[in-house]
């Protein structure tokens, strides 16, 4: 019997390098490896998804989303003036940055991507047939914006950039002044490409004021979010895509195809995710991670180790390039029971570094550093 191959676009395809190393924790390990938070969803979004699933008929919506719903998120992006048929709710951001890369890419189109950037990007870019191309977000600046090595990176075959703001992995934003830059950069070259804007920890920052949207600066965004990051929802699978309305419809077959329709009890009960309660309790999320940022940055810093400090989502990039590649010590340390995830799984500008996440009490956080602290004494600096 002829052995099973998958299909050409699944070959030399893996898990992610951040599943591959916590997916091995074992118990009594101390996580800092997922980006996922672990406060509960906020009491006025679990009351009313509980009255939903005891009151109401819960069956498929349409494929596109609650219209209720579409209409909260398309008022959240006023300075586009979105109809709902331009927005479609999704089974996570993931699966929206699935619709949006599957939908605009063909084969020999260029997909720049930041350098370090999440993993998902190059590959579902590699799964559409395109190239992923990099620009640098340069380790030796804090992974601050190179505007001059992203002009560089610009081609007639740029089809697709995709911006991240705060970044996954290093937390940094871009200011306004970078956002309009960079847009301007683009139309400057010519290429006519599109922007994928992945939002999905815009409403976690600690700079006193919201990230900017690099769609308040380029009229061709398609802005990826959702309620999985601020709102404490990761596992109700809640996201969203909006923006062209040629792009929406294209990606909205798909999306049919896919999924049928994003989870209606969570649809349903993400319309309270607006309401003043929820708000609030969003604020008080925010304000327990900005506590933990500095607690751990603290504590990190106090065991030596150099830090970014983020200006946003609740991850730190810690500086490990003294004691080996990222995979050595990402090893290390799990051997010693703490979960991290090698920079170099995000590009190669995240070599020497390790994406350490904030998602626990500050105990947990201590006892964290406490364990990283004993197992750098495996290392001659």
């Amino acid at each position: 019997m002829k052995q099973f191959q998958p299909p050409a676009f699944l070959r030399g395809i893996e898990k992610s390098p951040i599943r591959q190393i916590t997916d091995r924790a074992k118990p009594g390990d101390i996580s800092f490896g997922l980006g996922e938070p672990d406060l509960p969803t906020p009491e006025v979004i679990r009351r009313e998804a509980m009255r939903v699933i005891q009151e109401e008929r819960n069956g498929y919506t349409l494929q596109a989303g609650l219209p209720a719903l579409r209409e909260r998120v398309a008022h959240d992006y006023q300075h586009l003036n979105l109809s709902t048929d331009q927005v479609i709710v999704t089974a996570g951001s993931q699966e929206a940055m699935y619709l949006a890369l599957m939908t605009l890419v063909e084969a020999g189109d260029e997909v720049l991507i930041p350098n370090p950037g999440f993993v998902a990007y190059p590959t579902i870019t590699r799964m559409a047939g395109g190239s992923p191309t990099f620009y640098k977000l340069p380790a030796a600046n804090d992974f601050s914006f190179d505007l001059e090595d992203f002009k560089q990176r610009l081609s007639m075959k740029t089809k697709v950039v995709v911006c991240t703001s705060p970044s996954n992995p290093t937390g940094r934003t871009l200011t306004s002044e970078e956002l309009r830059a960079m847009a301007q950069a683009l139309e400057e070259s010519g290429s006519n490409a599109f922007i994928i804007s992945d939002e999905i920890y815009r409403d976690l920052y600690y700079t006193g004021e919201r990230p900017g949207s690099i769609s308040e600066f380029y009229p061709r965004t398609l802005v990826i979010s959702g309620l999985s990051k601020s709102t404490c929802m990761t596992g109700w699978r809640l996201g969203w895509i909006l923006g062209e309305e040629t792009v929406i419809r294209a990606a909205h077959l798909l999306h049919g195809y896919v999924t049928t329709c994003a989870s209606t009890i969570s649809q349903k009960a993400a319309l309270a995710a607006w309401s003043d309660e929820a708000v609030a309790a969003r604020r008080q999320i925010r304000a327990t991670f900005h506590r933990r940022r500095d607690h751990l940055l603290a504590a990190l810093r106090g065991a030596g180790l150099r830090c970014i400090t983020p200006d946003g989502a609740f991850y730190t990039m810690v500086d490990i390039h003294d004691y080996g590649s990222s995979l050595e010590v990402a090893e290390t340390f799990l051997g010693a029971g703490v979960v991290t995830v090698p920079g170099n799984a995000f590009g190669s500008e995240g070599e020497g570094f390790l994406r350490v996440s904030f998602c626990a009490d500050l105990p947990v956080l201590t006892e964290g550093v406490e364990r990283i602290k004993a197992a750098l004494k495996n290392f001659e600096k």
